[in-house]
């Protein structure tokens, strides 16, 4: 079995993970429904699969921030790291 693509719904935003197989790669898309003035409502994260763990918890910190809409604690973003834990090599 293999995922290929996760869709989460934050209170503030929609997060999309990928696992893009034939060139090892985890795409991230991360919209924000309404952003503030000067907030950039659509990003991108393209990472390597083999992705380090503390690279990858950082990369899930802003996620969770994005999609939840405030700084999370530790719980709240280890629950996004161990979804995009699902796509590393």
């Amino acid at each position: 079995m293999r995922i290929k693509r996760i869709e989460i719904d934050g209170t503030t935003g929609h997060l999309a993970i990928e696992r893009q197989i034939q060139n090892a790669r985890i795409r991230i898309d991360s919209i924000i429904c309404n952003p503030n003035p000067g907030q950039q409502a659509w990003q991108i994260w393209d990472l390597p699969a083999a992705i380090s763990d503390e690279e990858l918890f950082k990369v899930a910190t802003a996620v969770q921030h994005r999609t939840d809409g405030c700084i999370g604690t530790y719980l709240m973003v280890l629950e996004y790291f161990v979804e995009m834990q699902k796509f590393q090599k």
